[in-house]
């Protein structure tokens, strides 16, 4: 099911194959990206996730407070979840590319899934989902919702309207 809870991110929520899948929407403020982030974990810790898959290839550039933030609360945060896997569909930008692995260089404590990063979500998908029998249904349902934002709310300033 696609949910619109969160106004800066495209999410779709799946309790059987206890699947988040997130997008940070285009032109959506980073100002906005420590509470989005902060109540897209609330919401797993509410329900049984073990996939995350998150595209973070529209969020601006970070800047140190928000790299600061990854680091510091919001992997202890997602401790909290039953998440197991997340895979990370990188940014195209070395900025925001350089950021999201830097994890793999000096891993928290508080890490408690396995991450992985893929440079599509396509692939991302397949590796969370290859044997779940309900995977073209919910790529379809996520392709659709795509579509019907693209051309009714293409921007994230949209989302607030």
């Amino acid at each position: 099911m696609m949910l619109r809870d969160i106004p800066t991110i495209l999410m779709q929520y799946d309790a059987a194959a206890a699947l988040v899948r997130a997008a940070w929407r285009r032109g959506c403020p980073l100002a906005e990206f420590v509470p989005s982030l902060t109540r897209l974990v609330a919401f797993s810790c509410r329900h049984p996730v073990r996939y995350w898959l998150m595209n973070i290839d529209q969020l601006p550039p970070m800047g140190p407070v928000e790299q600061a933030w990854i680091m510091e609360s919001w992997f202890p945060a997602m401790a909290a979840t039953s998440v197991q896997h997340l895979a990370l569909v990188l940014p195209p930008d070395l900025h925001n590319h350089m950021v999201a692995t830097a994890p793999i260089f000096n891993p928290p404590t508080a890490m408690t899934f396995e991450l992985h990063f893929f440079p599509d979500d396509a692939t991302a998908f397949d590796w969370l989902l290859e044997h779940d029998p309900r995977r073209r249904e919910l790529w379809q349902e996520w392709e659709a919702e795509l579509a019907r934002l693209h051309r009714d709310a293409p921007d994230c300033a949209d989302a607030y309207g």
